[in-house]
């Protein structure tokens, strides 16, 4: 068991310090992503390109996550967050193009 744990050269600091980066990164880019859909709301301008870059990227990670663990509600997650992205990416090419 040793053995088969060294041979698949697994850092799990290293690990542990690419995850903790990647939520604070996460974080950052969420919060980023409020204010300047605040400041779009307050321009009157459509936001749903913001949305549909946050949703695909919950989608994919469900579904990837369905995908390892063979979940069912991380499937469900991911179909949910796709068609959300779908409907706020539509709506922003309506919007943006005066249609």
């Amino acid at each position: 068991m040793l053995n088969r744990y060294k041979q698949e050269a697994i850092d799990e600091g290293k690990n542990g310090i690419n995850h903790y980066s990647d939520n604070k990164g996460f974080t950052a880019m969420c919060g980023l992503a409020l204010l300047l859909i605040i400041y779009k709301i307050f321009n009157t301008q459509p936001f749903g390109d913001i949305m549909a870059l946050l949703l695909i990227f919950l989608s994919v990670g469900a579904y990837h996550r369905y995908r390892k663990d063979n979940q069912s509600s991380y499937l469900y997650a991911s179909l949910l967050n796709g068609l959300l992205c779908l409907l706020f990416l539509g709506w922003y090419i309506v919007s943006s193009l005066g249609i």
